[in-house]
């Protein structure tokens, strides 16, 4: 038989309610919801989520001022404009 090892954390008390509600629709508890996400960083070799920080194209996409967002009074001068 494998050794257990114990973890201990603090969480929000309203998200922890929230989330052993939905552990327990899909039919188990938080330690197991624990060891299923272990046993995903051991396959995956890291965080089985995506967890990228965005790069510095799409910080500077993020940042356009929307104001300034073009129009076009039909779909022709549109396209004549991506010409």
């Amino acid at each position: 038989m494998a050794q257990e090892a114990q973890i201990s954390s603090r969480i929000d008390a309203e998200l922890k309610k929230q989330g052993d509600s939905i552990l327990a629709e899909l039919g188990i508890n938080s330690s197991q919801a624990i060891t299923l996400f272990y046993r995903q960083i051991v396959r995956q070799r890291g965080l089985p989520l995506a967890t990228r920080m965005p790069n510095d194209e799409t910080i500077e996409a993020l940042k356009e001022d929307l104001s300034e967002q073009r129009r076009f009074s039909s779909i022709k001068a549109l396209i004549e404009d991506l010409h």
